[in-house]
């Protein structure tokens, strides 16, 4: 007897890149069927691997600032469709290929992934981040949202509107958040070799990632997860009074979890916060951006990303990149003109005094942008491991004041030392200026 292979399913069309039908598929109208998904058998034309639902009519609908949503199955991209979610795509009942990944990053640089919020979309989540890992490269990732528990996104859009699906959006997870979560969800690190196992896992996870860039990103990324969380924990367990068997002091009191710093290191520029004083170099960077609109073009996105410790420089920053943004003339004066029309005048005057007062001219508006540029890059790389470094410092000062084995005083050691050459190279950078045999300007 004849059995209609789609019998009690609703028929969806399957489209090619240039939206020519090449196949069907059917969704279960019951639960009782077992496969919720069935597609057309393979031909020539179709492979189920290298397809994407709604693919041809997301990428003509895709805006320039939209990234394609990526839904479980056809009702859902339906679903969002209707609720004004035209860019949205799913894969045909399977979980994701690396060669529908690579369709989707055809579309977009971070495609949003959505999953369900129970064990089963998440471990389908984490089977996404792991294949989409070696792949990455700068600009080309992923960012996940997980949905309320029993909710796909076609509930929810209908139930709530779409601004609850859009509010999801706007929290969505990166990649990196998805790994972390994967390896430390659930688990416990209250031994040297837990942890251990925990670092040797993610350094695992991020040697396959193809791009050396980005691997050395990830790996750094990691392992400022690692030594973050490790300290958290360690001070929660100091302050609920648990005993270790290390980690005390000499004469059995509790170590304060830091150990001393040298003069040197205490006051360098590297280390030392911010307080009501403008870090110079924190100045600089934001006074060369503010002088040469064509710096400012270039690096934009890098300023915006920009993490600056002075309150006031950071107003100062946002104040930059809002002129910017909203298209208003940027040359030195319009800029100028700008800070004094949102009361950051002041604020702005000072900047300047600091940098031209430590013969910064390379950041002044009349050095040439070739000087300025250098300057810039400098002290944009300087910020950066600065900041990476401070982390690191306070990590293994902890670490030894915990554990105080000879690999942790090695490690401290080491990281003092890169503090040293990075506040040397600082001091170079600062006296520029003054002994290049350049004239100072002003």
């Amino acid at each position: 007897v004849s059995y209609d292979r789609f019998r009690d399913r609703i028929m969806f069309p399957i489209e090619d890149s240039r939206g020519r039908v090449i196949a069907f598929g059917g969704r279960a109208m019951s639960a009782d069927i077992p496969a919720k998904y069935m597609n057309s058998p393979e031909t020539e034309l179709f492979h189920k691997g290298n397809v994407l639902y709604n693919f041809a009519r997301a990428r003509k609908t895709l805006g320039r600032e939209e990234t394609v949503i990526v839904a479980e199955g056809y009702m859902d991209v339906i679903g969002l469709a209707q609720a004004g979610f035209e860019h949205a795509v799913a894969p045909l009942g399977t979980a994701l290929t690396e060669n529908q990944l690579e369709l989707l990053w055809r579309m977009t640089k971070e495609p949003l992934l959505c999953f369900d919020g129970d064990q089963a979309g998440l471990r389908a989540a984490f089977r996404a981040a792991e294949l989409a890992l070696p792949a990455i490269a700068p600009g080309r990732s992923l960012r996940f949202v997980i949905m309320p528990e029993g909710k796909d996104p076609d509930d929810l859009v209908r139930e709530s509107g779409p601004e609850a699906f859009q509010a999801l959006m706007s929290e969505a997870r990166s990649l990196a958040d998805m790994l972390w979560l994967r390896e430390t969800s659930g688990g416990v690190f209250d031994t040297p070799e837990r942890r251990a196992d925990l670092e040797q896992r993610l350094r695992k996870l991020t040697s396959t990632i193809r791009d050396e860039s980005v691997r050395f990103h990830y790996s750094q990324d990691m392992r400022e997860r690692a030594q973050a969380f490790f300290g958290t924990r360690r001070e929660a367990a100091n302050q609920r009074g648990e005993k270790r068997a290390f980690g005390q002091g000499g004469r059995g009191q509790q170590a304060s979890g830091r150990l001393p710093v040298s003069d040197r290191l205490a006051h360098s520029a590297l280390v030392r916060s911010a307080g009501p004083v403008m870090p110079l170099r924190e100045a600089t960077i934001v006074v060369a951006l503010a002088n040469h609109a064509a710096l400012l073009d270039a690096y934009f996105d890098q300023a915006a990303s920009m993490d600056l410790e002075h309150p006031e420089l950071r107003q100062l920053l946002a104040a930059l990149l809002d002129i910017v943004a909203t298209g208003e003339p940027h040359g030195p004066a319009e800029i100028a003109g700008g800070f004094e029309a949102r009361g950051l005048g002041e604020t702005w005057s000072r900047a300047v005094m600091l940098v031209r007062g430590a013969h910064q001219w390379p950041a002044l508006a009349d050095a040439t942008l070739e000087d300025a540029r250098e300057a810039f890059v400098q002290a944009l790389h300087l910020q950066r491991s600065s900041g990476s470094l401070h982390k690191e410092l306070k990590a293994a000062e902890m670490a030894l004041a915990t554990d105080p084995t000879d690999e942790n005083y090695q490690r401290l050691i080491e990281i003092q030392a890169h503090i040293r050459d990075a506040q040397s190279t600082e001091a170079l950078i600062e006296g520029f200026g003054v002994t290049s045999g350049r004239v100072a300007r002003g």
